[in-house]
């Protein structure tokens, strides 16, 4: 019965109006910066909005979450504990939302296109009036990342998720080793610019 009644407690406590209380948004900020001043300038907001909030919190949870003296805040026990579960609820919260959004894509046939400043999506939007003669009922949606070597992953192992397509070149190497599909839209010619100084095989002049 004990275990029951903390769960309703944890429940009604740490998620409000079907989300997370935003109160634990402040607690980790707190936690990681390890001042109430330094997390208040974060949070663009006054310190002692920041303590009303952790005060409030500890109250509602009846937990000591940090230790007050001279020499800063220092995480309880009980502290340590929360910041891995709030963590968590935080980010279930947030993917529930995404989950939520996708599915409603789907429902309206929206294809999601990444873009960055190395993987524009400017050859997409200009084939899309084509795509629309014989799939009118479809939109497209412009999903910004930034086009960083793990992000690059991620995506292209998790297509479908948060984003369906992304234009740039590839190979069969590539598609084979990210473990997605590739359909070639255009060829390219490409140069390379270099100072006259550097040796090339077979330069005369």
């Amino acid at each position: 019965m004990e275990f029951r009644r903390t769960v309703r407690r944890w429940d009604s406590k740490m998620v409000v109006n079907g989300m997370y209380n935003p109160q634990l948004e402040t607690f980790l900020c707190v936690a990681e910066e390890g001042s109430f001043n330094k997390a208040a300038e974060k949070l663009f907001i006054s310190p002692p909005a920041v303590i009303k909030q952790i005060n409030l919190l500890e109250r509602s949870l009846n937990l000591q979450l940090f230790i007050r003296s001279h020499r800063g805040l220092q995480l309880t026990e009980a502290g340590r504990s929360m910041v891995q579960d709030t963590k968590y609820i935080i980010q279930y919260c947030k993917d529930s939302v995404t989950r939520a959004r996708n599915a409603m894509q789907q429902t309206d046939a929206v294809i999601r296109i990444g873009t960055s400043p190395i993987t524009p999506a400017q050859v997409l939007v200009e084939l899309w009036p084509k795509v629309q003669r014989y799939c009118p009922n479809i939109k497209f949606q412009l999903i910004p990342f930034e086009n960083t070597p793990e992000n690059a992953r991620e995506i292209l192992s998790h297509l479908g998720q948060n984003i369906d397509v992304v234009a740039g070149i590839f190979d069969e190497t590539m598609l084979n080793l990210r473990q997605c599909a590739g359909l070639e839209l255009s060829k390219e010619p490409s140069a390379v610019r270099c100072p006259s100084i550097i040796p090339w095989p077979g330069r005369t002049g």
